[in-house]
């Protein structure tokens, strides 16, 4: 008897992105730290009825294939080769979320430099103590407000909040990273690869091949106490063969 045991191996193969255009020296990737992965098979079934309750004949419609997998490895290069397709740059975002409270100084102006000679993107709020948000405005900040300037990198609050402890948030870029910025592409634009799954277990294994499958679904879920398991769904179709499917294992 052969029985199958743990999330296995799964490996994805680029062959096509989003415009249409083959992948010239398709890349194998493997999914990393997989959590599960599944691959469904169903069929519609039409009946035919007389006048009794139950179907004289039944025969099998239309199949659709299916699948989806659950890998903790998060890689913007990776999902953009499965799902988007498109065209993956150099540099990342990062936010600079403030724990250690500054007081606003007599000036009362606060520089922020953010670290590791990143480059300043944006505001992302002032709280101070309890988490109270201060209210930012244009100009001429007063109690509880504040002005920011993106060229000079400067907070302003109103002289009356002097020794106040602020905490300051700020998005800052680097150059190092990937970054994807997703197009709204024309319908039925979508990259196809092909999966296949491993699954060895006290000596037998199992090994299953889909062709073309196109992705449906990505989910990014964060929980409290626990990882972000990053999840996506895929919709398998038959190639220029009529193969939907390869199968092999020991028995």
């Amino acid at each position: 008897m052969q029985i199958a045991f743990g999330s296995g191996l799964f490996y994805a193969t680029p062959l096509m992105d989003a415009m249409g255009n083959a992948i010239a020296n398709p890349t194998p990737i493997l999914l990393g730290v997989m959590q599960e992965c599944g691959i469904d098979i169903t069929f519609d079934t039409k009946e035919l009825f007389g006048g009794d309750q139950f179907a004289v004949d039944a025969a099998r419609g239309m199949g659709k294939l299916s699948g989806k997998a659950k890998s903790a490895q998060i890689s913007v290069e990776q999902w953009n080769k499965l799902i988007f397709g498109q065209t993956v740059t150099a540099g990342q975002v990062l936010v600079h979320h403030e724990t250690t409270a500054t007081p606003v100084p007599e000036t009362p102006t606060i520089v922020v430099t953010p670290p590791n000679s990143g480059t300043l993107t944006g505001d992302l709020g002032v709280r101070t103590t309890g988490g109270v948000a201060l209210t930012r405005v244009a100009s001429t900040p007063a109690t509880g407000e504040y002005t920011f300037d993106l060229g000079t990198a400067t907070y302003t609050f109103a002289a009356a909040d002097e020794d106040v402890p602020v905490f300051i948030d700020y998005r800052y870029t680097l150059a190092t990273g990937t970054s994807l910025s997703i197009k709204n592409l024309p319908m039925g634009d979508m990259p196809v690869f092909q999966g296949e799954l491993y699954l060895k277990y006290k000596g037998k294994s199992m090994y299953v091949k889909v062709p073309n499958f196109v992705s449906n679904k990505l989910g990014i879920a964060t929980k409290q106490d626990d990882y972000t398991i990053p999840d996506f769904e895929f919709t398998g179709y038959a190639d220029e063969f009529g193969e939907v499917a390869y199968w092999s294992a020991n028995e």
